[in-house]
């Protein structure tokens, strides 16, 4: 079985508090609310974009082609509030790194923890991932005790270029591992 049927099978699923599932072109607001705002981007791209550039991000990087990639809705409101993906997929060996993102708003609460906790139990235990990986900032805190609470371990730092800026900046990279079964 390759790792796209399961990540087919798993396009839609829930957290105590959440709904895990494909965004949508409606999604472009809080989206754009999320994007425009410094402090949710610091980490990820550059916060200065306007409604129509975000949608025309969501179209293409996350409407486009779907799979591995999830809205993260709050089921008490349905506001979406962030987003979890696979990056960089290494299909042959089994392995991806996980993105993800939150509205500052919701920092905070656990919410990001308990999506990636259940992320990683489903790509170890039914999607048939042998390593998962976290790479964040070494400044990016948060991130880091998101990735710990998950279960990931802490297995190196390294210096590598920004992918927005381009600048050179030190990252810590985390790893879970189908062995650990966690």
């Amino acid at each position: 079985m390759t790792i796209w049927e399961p990540l087919a099978r798993y396009a839609y699923f829930e957290t105590d508090r959440l709904l895990l599932r494909p965004f949508s072109y409606e999604d472009r607001e809080d989206l754009h609310a999320i994007l425009s705002n410094p402090l949710n981007t610091e980490y990820l791209m550059p916060s200065a974009m306007n409604l129509a550039e975000t949608t025309n991000l969501l179209v293409h990087t996350f409407l486009k082609s779907p799979l591995g990639i999830w809205a993260i809705e709050e089921k008490e409101t349905g506001q979406m509030i962030g987003c979890i993906r696979f990056e960089n997929i290494e299909e042959k060996k089994k392995e991806a790194e996980i993105g993800y993102f939150l509205r500052q708003s919701f920092w905070g609460q656990g919410l990001m923890t308990e999506v990636l906790q259940t992320l990683a139990y489903l790509a170890i235990h039914h999607m048939v991932f042998q390593k998962i990986s976290v790479i964040t900032h070494i400044e990016n805190t948060a991130s880091q005790r998101v990735a710990e609470k998950a279960g990931f371990q802490k297995v190196r730092q390294y210096k590598g270029s920004d992918r927005y800026s381009h600048r050179m900046r030190e990252y810590l990279a985390f790893q879970l591992l189908a062995r650990d079964k966690i």
